[in-house]
């Protein structure tokens, strides 16, 4: 008899515990004492010995689900043939940190620096503008100086039997100024440069009815002004200037002296009226800006007048200069 009293409470205690766990709101309505009664103790034991395992997993999930660590979780895509299946949540102890954007602190997340790269209205030594994370170089208003250094060529027809040809070492040094006519495509360039050349050759040539050989140069100094329009793509350091260039002679000497050193003359081609006073040229020429303070150019000079005219002790009519040249740029800002 006190088995069978055991068996029924054991029961009643186990049927008790499975209705909390499954539906802890609704109402569980207990079984009839009668057949539970009749069950036999030997079959009784073995269901109080399992029934306690159900709630105990169930839980300890939600205790795994509640527990501090694991509040940051990634979904894991599912797709295909396991669409069907429910996502998993991918357990990690990654941290996530935020921060305001117009913070310029660094931070350190798995090891490495991490910038915000953010747009401010006013520039500062870490402001990075629109043009830049857009990769475009625009242009804007600037001045410095250029120094070039090249060959100079007089050449011309001197009207009788022959060619001439001088030929020699050009400097010229100056400052520029840019005023861009649009944002990024086109500029106007221009300045003042001092220029000096010395340019020679040797010619078999009569001077005072006296055959020999006679070495005749000029040495030139003029101040010269390029008008140049610089073009360039949006994107490009790379730019493109042409134009006209008006030289003004500021002193200008030729000397011939013969082999034999029995004629050494020198005179000024100003003096005698012998120089214009007024020299055009067409520039063509290309630089690369490398950085904001330093670029590199090359330019081509091609002389549209003549430099001399009614000089009658040297047959030296006609001649028209041109000149390859290279240099630097040094930007203000």
């Amino acid at each position: 008899m006190n088995l069978k009293y055991t068996g029924f409470l054991t029961a009643l205690a186990v049927s008790a515990a499975m209705a909390q766990t499954a539906a802890p709101a609704a109402e569980t309505v207990a079984p009839a004492p009668a057949p539970v009664a009749e069950v036999a103790p030997e079959q009784a034991a073995p269901v109080a010995e399992q029934a306690p395992a159900a709630p105990e997993d169930k839980f300890t999930a939600v205790e795994k689900e509640l527990a501090p660590e694991n509040l940051f979780s990634e979904p894991t895509a599912v797709r295909g043939a396991n669409a069907a299946q429910p996502v998993q949540q991918k357990q990690t102890t990654k941290k996530f940190v935020y921060r305001p954007v117009y913070s310029t602190a660094e931070i350190e997340n798995n090891g490495g620096a991490v910038k915000t790269v953010y747009v401010s209205r006013v520039e500062q030594a870490d402001t990075i503008d629109m043009d830049e994370l857009r990769g475009l170089i625009p242009l804007k208003f600037t001045f410095g100086l250029q120094g070039f250094i090249g060959n100079m060529f007089l050449s011309g027809d001197n009207g009788r039997y022959e060619y001439d040809r001088y030929s020699g070492l050009l400097w010229t040094v100056g400052a520029f100024a840019l005023f861009p006519l649009d944002e990024y495509n086109m500029a106007f360039k221009t300045g003042v440069m001092f220029e000096h050349d010395k340019v020679s050759n040797s010619y078999n040539e009569t001077y005072k009815e006296t055959y020999g050989e006679y070495r005749v140069s000029f040495s030139q100094y003029r101040i010269s002004v390029p008008l140049l329009l610089s073009l360039k793509s949006a994107k490009s350091i790379l730019y493109f200037d042409v134009g006209v260039q008006p030289s003004f002679a500021v002193a200008d000497k030729i000397r011939i002296k013969s082999s034999d050193k029995k004629v050494n003359v020198k005179e000024d081609m100003l003096d005698n009226d012998s120089r214009s006073a007024i020299d055009w040229s067409i520039i063509f020429g290309f630089g690369i800006r490398a950085n904001r303070y330093i670029g590199f150019d090359a330019r081509f000079s091609w002389g549209l007048s003549n430099q001399y005219d009614d000089y009658n002790t040297w047959p030296v009519n006609n001649l028209s200069s041109k000149a390859i040249m290279v240099g630097a740029t040094f930007y203000a800002f």
